[in-house]
């Protein structure tokens, strides 16, 4: 698949609008390519991090970058996903907490669906040893393990799960009220032909009843939501579901137009230091680097729970050394390798392998994003598997950060992945609606 990958710096064109003029307000869903810059030379070196060596973003970027026509291939692979948005309505009122609602859903829904696939003889064994293993939809959605014959991460016996779990919330249109529930479900790859088994696990699910006190659910609607338009898949009073006739595709999502942030107003590091010193806030590091206005900003928000872990590796002695959890600050180098790392590995075992042009280079790039700003706080929380009865973390930060590219040539070359992030979250326990970001362009920082 030919994907042209959408850029940050303006490229006019006979038929397209001239860019707005610098320092004129944008307007929320302006296309990208249209959003005004200031030329910065091709050899542009970042100021880098504390003890690493300097090094120029432009050769990291043409190892990166492919010629911006229509015929040339894609860095980035061709995923296939659907999203639905599923609607139902409690039998008696009830109420399940909004925030554990995507914990409870997975594993209901996860143990419905063993349920009607799997012999009862088998319940209580582990799925791997199964022969009907490898063709088993609840084995390969929900336990997927690396096929034997697998050339990349066979050693890795936990891969993501090819779905995600969007609570209430994430979307105006999504709630959960005493009366009723909607949520979202992604699907992603080889699993979207699986769906006819998740609408009759939902289905099953409804007649057993959800949650601590099982209340019993009726599925009301359920639709297939693209970029270009809608589809109802399933009614209330119907006996049959429509397959979706469109899925989401890499090309979709990187033609959505980039949301706008207004910037707020201009303060001196002073100022922000004061600011800050009245909500209790002295650690220096906060306060980040002042924003360079010719240079290209996004804004990341983290709507759920961000567990995101780094710094593993081995010691002077050959001592292997633990990840650390990431609670404050989170890099956009360490963003952008986890949600490299999981959209390989999804495209890996669930679609077609991605041919990136250089895994070591998107990283690298990435380190070179600084952060002007950082508002993030630590959300604890908890849940208990229904399965064994272990009770499991899924805490992580919630909050924002503003971004600062060294210039838009780095920001082309990285500003897609934070698009495809935004369908396939990033992070763990992300099948449970954890790592849910959306990105904005932001204009004018404090200085």
């Amino acid at each position: 698949m030919n994907t042209a990958t959408p850029s940050l710096s303006p490229q006019p064109s006979e038929s397209s609008p001239a860019a707005p003029p610098a320092g004129k307000p944008i307007e929320s869903g302006t296309p990208i390519s249209r959003i005004p810059r200031t030329d910065m030379t091709d050899g542009y070196c970042a100021a880098p991090s504390a003890g690493k060596p300097i090094e120029s973003v432009a050769p990291i970027v043409r190892r990166l970058r492919t010629d911006m026509t229509d015929d040339a291939a894609s860095p980035w692979p061709n995923i296939r996903a659907i999203r639905l948005q599923v609607r139902t309505r409690w039998k008696r009122p009830t109420t399940i907490p909004g925030p554990v609602l995507a914990n409870v859903l997975r594993g209901a829904l996860g143990i419905t669906l063993r349920k009607l696939v799997c012999p009862e003889e088998w319940m209580d064994h582990a799925c791997v040893p199964c022969p009907l293993y490898r063709d088993c939809t609840y084995g390969q959605v929900f336990m997927p393990t690396p096929p034997a014959d697998a050339t990349q991460l066979r050693l890795q016996q936990d891969l993501p799960r090819p779905f995600v779990i969007e609570p209430p919330g994430l979307n105006p249109d999504d709630r959960v009220t005493s009366e009723g529930l909607t949520f979202r479900l992604m699907l992603f790859g080889s699993v979207i032909e699986r769906l006819p088994y998740f609408i009759s696990a939902l289905d099953r699910l409804g007649f057993d009843g959800m949650g601590r006190d099982r209340v019993p659910f009726q599925v009301e609607q359920i639709v297939s939501c693209h970029p270009s338009g809608d589809e109802t898949l399933f009614a209330s009073g119907s006996n049959s579901v429509t397959l979706p006739k469109r899925v989401i595709t890499t090309q979709d999502l990187l033609a959505i137009p980039w949301p706008v942030e207004s910037a707020p107003a201009l303060e001196t590091i002073d100022v922000r230091r004061r600011v800050l010193a009245r909500m209790g806030i002295h650690n220096e590091n906060s306060i980040g680097t002042p924003a360079d206005p010719q240079k290209p900003r996004l804004k990341i928000k983290f709507l759920t729970p961000l567990l995101l872990k780094s710094g593993s590796g081995l010691d002077e002695n050959g001592s292997r050394i633990a990840a650390q959890e990431i609670r404050d600050r989170p890099s956009f180098g360490v963003i952008i390798r986890r949600l490299r790392d999981r959209l390989s590995s999804l495209c890996t075992f669930f679609g077609e392998r991605w041919n990136c042009p250089d895994f070591a280079a998107l990283g690298t790039l990435a380190d070179q994003v600084t952060i002007t700003d950082s508002q993030t706080t630590w959300l604890t929380r908890h849940r208990q598997s229904t399965r064994t009865g272990q009770a499991h973390e899924i805490s992580g930060l919630v909050g924002h950060a503003n971004y600062q590219f060294p210039d838009y040539a780095a920001c082309n070359a990285l500003a897609p992945i934070l698009k495809i992030g935004e369908l396939i979250h990033v992070g763990k326990n992300a099948p449970w609606g954890n790592g849910a970001m959306r990105s904005t362009v932001v204009q004018g920082t404090f200085q």
